[in-house]
């Protein structure tokens, strides 16, 4: 496959597992990491692979970390947490990676020249605005329906998921 990705130089690259997990479904597939990470490489070095993503202290969901963690991704992970509504006892099940995100990417700043960010969390936006001022070449992969205006207009590149659904698809 070419290069679809015009990467400059040492990359980093942050995958909201959550945001990319909802993307996907959305297109009716589900990711082969591996597959991306070969996808990825194929595009130009990655000098960080990060793979944020909840706990949930599954044997299933340990066994699919442990094969990331082989493959090379650094996992940065937590429990769910459990918000409860008090009028209807329902709850909200949450795990944020915003800020986690944030920081390892300015603890990162001078390993990299390009950033790829797997999300389409407004909240991304005053981080990639920092980084482009700092000189470091944007993309942001998301699906179109799941991206923020503000994310589009601050990255070099938006890549919407769908155009790699085909390389990075499980079988």
């Amino acid at each position: 496959m070419k290069k679809i990705l015009d990467l400059k130089g040492r990359t980093a690259v942050f995958i909201d597992a959550a945001n990319i997990e909802l993307s996907a479904k959305d297109l009716k597939f589900r990711i082969d990491y591996q597959k991306l990470k070969e996808f990825l490489e194929r595009q130009g070095e990655i000098v960080y692979l990060g793979f944020y993503t909840v706990r949930f202290e599954t044997k299933s969901h340990d066994n699919f970390l442990t094969v990331l963690k082989k493959l090379g991704y650094k996992l940065v992970t937590k429990p769910v947490k459990i918000i409860k509504k008090e009028k209807n006892q329902s709850h909200v099940r949450k795990a944020n990676f915003d800020v986690e995100i944030a920081v390892e990417a300015m603890k990162r700043v001078n390993q990299y020249k390009s950033l790829v960010l797997f999300s389409g969390d407004s909240d991304f936006d005053y981080l990639l605005k920092e980084l482009k001022k700092q000189g470091k070449k944007i993309f942001v992969v998301s699906l179109k329906y799941h991206i923020a205006k503000e994310l589009i207009r601050s990255a070099d590149y938006y890549f919407d998921l769908k155009k790699i659904k085909a390389v990075i698809e499980r079988k």
